[in-house]
């Protein structure tokens, strides 16, 4: 029987050249560690197609994490000690923000594992204080943190790294190989979402206004819009959360409108429906977009993001994939509002993985898994 962990690298480079899929490079890899070797070697191109998965939630008493791959329709279990306890954001990049009840954070590869530190928000004075006081009683430090997006993979030199943080909503940015965090000083308010956009972040307060975050001070330009429309007038919506999409080169903003469930076994918020705002860069104001054509939105507690029916037919058009992000803050078991919104008719259906596996902290997330 041949030995196939002793084929030499150069025909294995050719072979792995001719992949298409993450899928094809999952299996390329698992056939030995030789085989698995080359995807360190950075000449190796990296899959063209890179389909969103769903991280699944962590299960109690086990290192392995379920990557769920719309593509092939299957789970696949990896290895993860580096995120056990951890809270964790996903990215369109291949890469996760992920920090510890100790407060070091890290970026992480899942599928080569490999990861690169962050500063440490003990590393900034500034913030122990707050810290310190928002972290009181049993609430776990990790949510301190609401949400951490990258500019890009950790391979380019601009990649950084922006979050909000604490209840009042703030900004804060580092660079990978950088010592401590920078806060940014604003106006704004509470801040609801950010995205990376056209070489700057943006961000999207609790008046609908978008702020344009300068990282090369510490100080936020401010772009001012015209507040949105009332969207919906139904009783029973308690709470809404805002997305920043980018999509075809335009900025969305989806607006997830929640209800109390008024029910004891299950989380006191569910998602009603979304409503979708297209920004006009020009006219600098926002305006309504009755359907999402033939795309398809990612939202939860990852960088958000969309993909293309064209590109990606194994997902739905017209189409919000979701994931529960909110309910951690309340204390409460999470995973359980995650499902797929269709625009066109305005119902949800539950995604049909991922529901078995409640957590505190770790709940499904989206990601565009790569080897780069």
């Amino acid at each position: 029987m041949a030995d196939w962990s002793k084929m030499p690298d150069d025909p294995l480079k050719l072979i792995a050249e001719k992949l298409h899929s993450v899928e094809d490079y999952v299996r390329f890899g698992g056939v030995c560690k030789s085989w698995y070797s080359i995807f360190e070697d950075k000449e190796c191109c990296c899959p063209s197609s890179k389909s969103p998965w769903l991280m699944l939630a962590e299960k109690e008493n086990s290192e392995m994490r379920g990557f769920y791959s719309p593509l092939s329709g299957k789970v696949y279990e990896i290895r993860l000690p580096e995120v056990v306890g951890k809270w964790c954001w996903g990215s369109p990049y291949g890469w996760l923000v992920t920090i510890g009840t100790d407060l070091d954070m890290c970026l992480l590869n899942p599928l080569t594992r490999v990861q690169i530190l962050l500063p440490s928000l003990r590393a900034c004075p500034n913030l122990n204080t707050l810290i310190d006081s928002s972290t009181q009683g049993s609430r776990s430090k990790d949510i301190f943190i609401y949400k951490a997006v990258l500019s890009s993979a950790p391979s380019s030199p601009d990649c950084a790294v922006m979050i909000i943080y604490s209840d009042y909503g703030r900004l804060a940015f580092t660079k990978p190989g950088h010592q401590t965090w920078t806060l940014l000083e604003s106006e704004s308010g509470p801040v609801d979402d950010i995205i990376y956009f056209n070489g700057s972040f943006l961000a999207v307060n609790l008046s609908w206004e978008v702020w344009i975050c300068d990282i090369s001070g510490s100080q936020l330009k401010t772009i001012r819009f015209a507040a949105a429309p009332a969207l919906q007038d139904v009783d029973e919506i308690e709470y809404e959360a805002k997305y920043l999409v980018e999509s075809g080169g335009e900025i969305y903003m989806v607006t997830r409108n929640l209800y109390d469930t008024a029910r004891r076994d299950i989380p006191y918020m569910r998602t009603w429906t979304f409503s979708v705002l297209k920004l006009d860069m020009c006219k600098k104001r926002w305006e309504e977009v009755e359907n999402l054509d033939h795309c398809s939105f990612f939202l939860g507690n990852n960088h958000s993001f969309s993909t293309w029916a064209s590109d990606y037919p194994e997902f739905r058009k017209n189409s919000i994939y979701f994931t529960d992000d909110y309910c951690g803050f309340l204390n409460i078991p999470r995973n359980f509002d995650m499902g797929i919104y269709n625009f066109q008719n305005t119902q949800i259906e539950h995604y049909p993985v991922g529901h078995d596996a409640l957590s505190m902290f770790s709940a499904p997330l989206w990601i565009r898994p790569s080897f780069c």
